[in-house]
C-alpha cells in the first residue's frame, strides 16, 4: 500500500473544506464523478495516482486563480456606501471564501460590528443593499459605520483576504507534505513514495 497516497486520500475532505468546495465542485475541478470523490473520502485507499495528479493540479490552479482574482479588484471602484454590497459580492466571488469568513475578515479589518459594515458583507449571502438600508434606517450605529466606508476600507479588506488565501495555501501545502505547491515537488514526492512501497513489497 502506498502510504503517501493513502494519507493524501485521507486529506481529501479537509482540503476540500479549506477551499470551501462541495464534493460536486471538487469532482468538476478534477474531472471525475462525484461518487469517485465520495468513495475516496470514505476509503482513502481508493485514491489512484492518476486522480492524485489531477487533484494536485486542480487544487494548485484553484488557489492561484483565487489569489489573482482578488488582486485584480480595484478598491477605487468601491468608494461610497452603496458600493459595499457589490464589493462584498466581488470579493466573495473572487476568493470563494465562505460568507462567514468574509464577514469575520471585514469586521476585524475595519473594526466594524454588526449591524454595520459586517451586516453589509453578510448581505453578500443574498440580502440586497436596498433591504439592508431599510433594516438599518433606524440604527444610528449602522448608519455611522456605513458613512465611514471608503476605498481605504476596501483596500484593507482586500489585503486581509489575500492573507487568508495565503494561509489557506500553506494549509493545503502541508496536506500534500511538500514545501510548495510545485508540480515537480509533488511528482517527486509521489515517485519517492512508490519506491518506498516497492521496497516494502519486495521485503515481504
Amino acid at each position: 500500500m502506498n502510504h503517501y497516497l493513502l494519507s493524501l486520500g485521507g486529506s481529501f475532505a479537509e482540503i476540500r473544506q479549506v477551499l470551501n468546495l462541495t464534493q460536486d465542485d471538487l469532482a468538476n475541478l478534477i474531472g471525475v464523478s462525484r461518487p469517485t470523490i465520495v468513495k475516496i473520502e470514505q476509503d482513502p485507499s481508493r485514491l489512484t495516482k492518476t486522480v492524485a495528479y489531477a487533484f494536485f493540479v486542480a487544487i494548485s490552479y484553484e488557489l492561484q486563480k483565487r489569489i489573482e482574482e482578488v488582486e485584480k479588484i480595484d478598491p477605487e471602484q468601491y468608494k461610497d456606501p452603496e458600493s459595499i454590497y457589490p464589493f462584498a459580492n466581488k470579493i466573495k466571488g473572487a476568493s470563494v471564501l465562505s460568507t462567514g469568513a468574509i464577514v469575520t475578515i471585514s469586521g476585524l479589518a475595519t473594526g466594524a460590528l454588526l449591524p454595520g459594515i459586517g451586516l453589509a458583507f453578510a448581505a453578500a449571502a443574498g440580502l440586497k443593499y436596498a433591504s439592508l438600508k431599510q433594516k438599518m434606517k433606524d440604527d444610528l450605529r449602522g448608519k455611522v459605520e456605513l458613512e465611514k466606508w471608503d476605498e481605504n476600507k476596501a483596500r484593507i479588506i482586500i489585503e486581509e483576504v489575500k492573507k487568508k488565501l495565503s494561509e489557506d495555501r500553506k494549509r493545503v501545502t502541508s496536506y500534500f507534505q511538500i514545501g510548495d505547491l510545485n508540480t515537480v515537488c509533488f511528482v517527486k514526492k509521489v515517485k519517492e513514495s512508490e519506491q518506498v512501497y516497492d521496497k516494502s513489497t519486495d521485503a515481504t
